[in-house]
């Protein structure tokens, strides 16, 4: 039998369980990733790839192999309504005019939303993973059958495809398994909310660009007397999945090659078109959120916590900010420079996260029911039986008033880039919260927010502010008069034995700002500065110098590392064993 030592093991290949990869790679920590699926994904899956996760991927060098991949963004503009793809335009909810990036997107974020299904973001991930980490730290077509807790540490039993068995002892898991979590069924997690009805995925081949020209949209959904539901354009010509929701009076094996030929030119509005069925994959629309994301040693991430309906596109994106979140955190803890307590933050700062995103999500879908666009949700009969008979000009006019106020669903900066965290490792500053606007994302630095991106200017480069942002360490801005900050800083980290960097924006020899305007962007003088965690958010905040940098700095950093948090009372682990 094999048996492995590991300071992390990650039990999941998707997108989440990669991205953790990455992350624990770039600050050297040995890992395993156990994956019960012979290889990645072959079904597209969910596509939509938010600015926050495409920051996150720059982050970790993979942003431009995934931008290579993804649907060009001149075929990203907007979202479609219609009978057929052949037949009526409804509606649209214009995203990008024109095919390009709205000023608000440029300057919000360096990295652009993309739409890139999973059977593509996974093999860039998983290349660039095996090009930069040792050898068999991806173990495909490993099934986990046992996982027991430890004193201070987490036993794994697998078995691969060929029979072959063995161990992982690792001091900490993260469990990005999929909503049908083997980890959280083991652990006895329970889970809150339920299933919104059952769909089928069919991906498949045809060259349908005849009847893109002039409708560049990442989704069109359909709406006739033979199906309802929604194609997404995965290379904007050939590659194309189609959702639709099917009744319970039936079974997903009555949904053959042939009958779903037959419902896609249905949907396409011609019998003419080639098309080549690649996989048929039936699924549930869930909305669920599990009551602990954490247990001992053992973390939760991404559907395995909160499998969300994709009306939003927000599932892997927020299990991706999940491990960005911990994984720092696991980090500094092996390291020694922080208490297991930081470890505690990871569940009160992700869960409230996941909770909203499940019920946005929820609530986009039963918007669209309550409109009549329900789409993927179920089959509305008094619209699709209508809508192209006698009643169908009525009908689609009723239908398109109801689209704009969709908008939220399709177009979200604000749910993407404004979550700010509340916990006890983010030191307030006695500013009052910034209110969440789905669809208006306002920059803020009030501790606990994503730090605001602001294009800077060094030496010959052009860079973000989050470029400064080093995930092996905190950051610390301070504006041009800064000086006190940035010698404090260098004393405080030096002493407490942490990494990390300072800059003074705008003073010589180090970053100037494009925007003249950044020190209010940031809620600064010329004299303040900010201190940015890790994963980009603000751990804490001056506006203006203090009497004593060093010891104001101190106490920061403490707090930021978890060092003020309250023990937990129970033992962090135990010998249980869990089969």
């Amino acid at each position: 039998m094999e048996r492995k030592t590991v300071d992390v093991a990650v039990i999941g290949a998707g997108p989440v369980g990669l991205a953790a990869a990455h992350l624990l790679r770039k600050l050297g920590i040995s890992s395993i990733v156990l994956e019960r699926n012979p290889s990645t994904s072959f079904h597209p899956r969910g596509h939509v790839v938010n600015a926050r996760t495409m920051e996150i991927f720059r982050q970790i060098g993979v942003e431009a192999g995934i931008g290579n991949v993804s649907l060009p963004v001149r075929q990203h503009a907007g979202i479609g309504f219609m009978t057929s793809l052949a037949g009526e335009e409804i509606g649209v909810i214009w995203t990008r005019p024109g095919g390009k990036p709205t000023p608000q997107e440029l300057g919000s974020s360096p990295s652009l939303k993309r739409s890139c299904p999973q059977d593509e973001v996974e093999p860039v991930l998983r290349e660039a993973l095996e090009r930069d980490s040792p050898a068999g730290i991806l173990r495909f077509g490993h099934e986990i059958t046992q996982i027991s807790r430890l004193d201070d540490a987490v036993r794994l039993r697998w078995t691969a495809r060929d029979n072959r068995e063995g161990e992982v002892e690792a001091r900490f898991v993260i469990a990005a398994d999929g909503a049908r979590s083997f980890v959280r069924e083991a652990l006895g997690i329970g889970m809150s909310g339920g299933s919104m009805g059952q769909q089928i995925g069919v991906y498949f081949k045809a060259d349908l660009s005849r009847w893109l020209r002039e409708r560049p949209y990442l989704l069109w959904w359909i709406y006739n007397a033979r199906t309802t539901g929604v194609f997404i354009s995965l290379d904007g010509r050939t590659r194309w999945t189609y959702n639709f929701a099917y009744g319970q009076e039936e079974s997903r094996s009555d949904f053959t090659t042939e009958r779903c030929e037959a419902i896609i030119r249905a949907a396409v509005g011609a019998d003419d078109v080639d098309i080549d069925i690649q996989s048929i994959m039936p699924w549930r629309m869930q909305a669920r959120v599990a009551d602990r994301f954490q247990v001992g040693n053992v973390f939760l991430a991404g559907d395995a916590c909160h499998p969300l309906p994709p009306t939003g596109g927000q599932g892997m994106n927020t299990g991706v900010a999940d491990v960005h979140n911990l994984v720092w955190k696991i980090g500094h803890v092996l390291s020694g420079s922080a208490p297991r307590e930081l470890l505690s933050t990871y569940e009160p700062e992700r869960l409230p996260v996941g909770a909203f995103n499940v019920e946005q999500s929820k609530r986009n879908a039963e918007k669209m029911a309550r409109s009549g666009l329900a789409g993927m949700l179920a089959n509305d009969e008094n619209v699709s039986s209508k809508i192209e008979g006698p009643e169908g000009r009525a009908v689609r006019e009723r239908l398109a008033l109801e689209i704009p106020k969709q908008r939220e669903h399709f177009d979200y900066p604000g749910q993407n880039l404004g979550v700010a965290y509340e916990s006890a490792i983010i030191v307030g500053d006695g500013t009052p919260p910034v209110p969440l606007t789905i669809g208006t994302y306002t920059p803020s630095a009030r501790p606990g927010s994503r730090a605001p991106h602001v294009w800077l200017t060094h030496g010959d480069r052009t860079l973000s502010s989050l470029d400064l942002f080093d995930y092996s360490g905190f950051t610390l801005l301070a504006g041009q008069d800064g000086r006190p900050w940035t010698d404090a800083f260098a004393a405080v980290t030096g002493r407490m034995g942490l990494r990390g960097a300072a800059y003074q924006i705008g003073a010589p020899g180090h970053p100037t700002p494009q925007d003249v305007g950044w020190l209010d962007l940031y809620g600064l003088t010329a004299s303040g500065a900010v201190l940015v965690r890790p994963d980009g958010h603000v751990a804490w905040r001056s506006r203006v110098a203090v009497s004593d940098a060093v010891a104001e700095l101190e106490e920061a950093l403490s707090a930021a590392l978890g060092f003020r948090v309250r023990p937990a009372t129970a033992a962090p682990g135990s010998s249980e064993g869990i089969d």
